[in-house]
């Protein structure tokens, strides 16, 4: 996001390693290089392991997440962690995943439809929204 405007997005991308999921820290990071400049501001939601959960999937979220904080602080940028509530309640959402999507393309128009075109692309527009959040609140 650049001036309020979205410049770009994508799912995260992944690899799998020992027969799990993993960031593809490379692809990841080769698209930072091409899309944010030195002073970007990186927000991160603020999560944490949901009730009934498995001990194995919260360690899989775990550390995808820890990967995406750890090339975030590590190509320099700011980053800062927001909790869904909060960036939720400054769009007035809740757990619906069609209103993300709704609000996302209110708020980038046909700018997010390319990245969001489906109810699966939900992570996609929260992802945006989130973006957004940082740029008016955090900056």
């Amino acid at each position: 996001m650049r001036d309020g405007s979205l410049i770009d997005a994508m799912r995260m991308p992944t690899v799998f390693v020992r027969g799990k999921p993993a960031v593809d820290g490379s692809v990841l990071h080769e698209w930072m290089y091409d899309h944010l400049d030195g002073g970007a501001l990186f927000v991160l939601e603020h999560v944490h392991a949901m009730p009934r959960q498995g001990v194995s999937s919260s360690f899989q979220f775990g550390r995808m997440f820890g990967a995406v904080e750890a090339l975030a602080i590590a190509t320099g940028r700011r980053v800062e962690h927001v909790t869904p509530s909060v960036w939720k309640k400054a769009f007035h959402l809740t757990r619906d995943k069609q209103a993300s999507i709704d609000a996302a393309r209110l708020r980038f128009g046909d700018e997010v439809s390319k990245y969001v075109k489906l109810k699966k692309d939900e992570g996609v527009a929260e992802a945006c929204l989130l973006a957004a959040y940082g740029h008016d609140h955090l900056l």
